[in-house]
């Protein structure tokens, strides 16, 4: 069964012909003025994220990701949300595609990198990249969009991309990047449902914000929809789909007490497939499970975790949920190092194959041959509208 994302069709796909075009020429960079007190009083440390962080081998990265022709390098900024380019997950994978434009001779070398750890840090930061002469600003996460906005409208000769949020109307020097992840979570729900032994799944986020939200909502819709085919009465902990609320650990931060102590409550309840939204929350939960010796199993978020998670969880991930994020930022600053770059959104669905269910991996054994191929089908479904899936907002 195919259940890795394509992204090559996804560039075909997402590629949005829009009138506006950027010119990505050296800008007149003014750093817009969004709270009372904007101007750090410590300028950030601009790193470089060393090779180790990256994630090896995604599955959301294929060998050739960019086109030839004529390009002029770009100098390129990005600024990671609360979870850090350590998440393994989206800003992980966002500075992924920095880095593979750097290797396509698209952006000039040595990136800036700058990590937010308040969303105090979200402003400086941005006028760190632009006080440094970036050309292009890759921004990434829900929680920049002001930020973002704010900036891009003040300094109209820089380019923005921003990962998983979306303007209305939009931005005439922003391109938007967002996906309908909650259509390959609701797959996994009905996966996660077919394969539980407990009738229990759980499932926790970092902050309920729609990038989060999104897929919980997913997954509580998919297991509904297995106990609708199949007469059960397989129940969700942790988000509940009528007052879109749930278990929330208030951070992205894996080390902080309270996500180990939500995990552990799910648990408590039976729940033995976990779905933890937001970056590496999910390795406390791992090593619960592995503590505790459950047969138990997580579903990993953005990057194929098999190979994005450090390698002692490999037996937990049946699956993971997901998103192009690494070839779309190179295919942005591709095009604008191309002349080529335009704004507006591009949105990642099942349909274009901007989002989908990674292999099975070491649970490939306990996923029945009739369950694989019911999982498939609802993807096609999706796809062809007969199923409808798609609950959340994007773009």
């Amino acid at each position: 069964m195919r259940k890795h994302v394509r992204l090559l069709a996804l560039i075909a796909a997402l590629a949005m012909v829009l009138a506006a075009c950027g010119d990505g020429g050296g800008a007149d960079t003014t750093v817009a003025d969004t709270t009372p007190d904007t101007t750090p009083t410590t300028t950030p440390e601009t790193t470089m994220a060393p090779e180790t962080t990256m994630a090896p081998e995604t599955t959301m990265a294929p060998e050739t990701t960019v086109a030839g022709g004529d390009a002029t390098p770009v100098t390129a900024c990005l600024v990671t949300d609360l979870a850090g380019v350590d998440d393994r997950s989206f800003n992980a994978a966002a500075w992924q595609g920095v880095l593979d434009a750097v290797d396509a001779g698209l952006v000039n070398a040595d990136p800036i990198l700058l990590e937010s750890d308040d969303a105090t840090d979200y402003q400086p930061n941005i006028a760190q990249c632009l006080s440094q002469g970036a050309e292009h600003i890759v921004t990434v996460g829900f929680e920049l969009g002001e930020a973002t906005a704010t900036n891009a409208e003040a300094n109209p000769d820089v380019n923005w991309t921003i990962v998983d949020f979306g303007y209305d109307p939009d931005i005439e020097n922003v391109r938007e990047l967002v996906y309908q992840t909650d259509e390959a979570a609701f797959a996994s729900g009905y996966l996660a449902a077919g394969v539980s032994q407990s009738g229990i799944i759980g499932t926790y986020g970092g902050l309920n914000i729609p990038t989060v939200a999104i897929f919980m909502d997913g997954l509580a819709r998919g297991v509904a929809h297995y106990n609708e085919a199949k007469g059960t009465d397989v129940q969700v902990i942790g988000w509940r789909v009528d007052d879109q609320d749930g278990s929330f650990t208030g951070t992205f931060d894996p080390a902080d007490p309270a996500v180990l102590s939500t995990c552990q409550s799910i648990l408590d309840e039976g729940a033995d497939i976990m779905l933890p939204v937001g970056g590496a929350i999910n390795l406390p939960c791992g090593t619960e499970i592995q503590q505790r010796g459950l047969e138990a199993a997580l579903i990993g978020v953005d990057q194929d975790a098999f190979n994005a998670m450090p390698a002692e969880y490999q037996d937990l991930w049946l699956v993971t949920i997901e998103k192009g994020i690494a070839i779309q930022v190179t295919r942005s600053l591709q095009d604008h190092a191309e002349g080529n770059w335009s704004p507006g959104g591009e949105v990642g669905n099942l349909a274009n194959d901007g989002v989908g269910l990674s292999e099975f991996h070491s649970w490939s054994d306990r996923v029945s041959p009739e369950l694989a191929g019911e999982v498939e089908q609802i993807l096609e479904d999706i796809k062809a509208g007969t199923i409808e899936a798609a609950f959340f907002p994007v773009g």
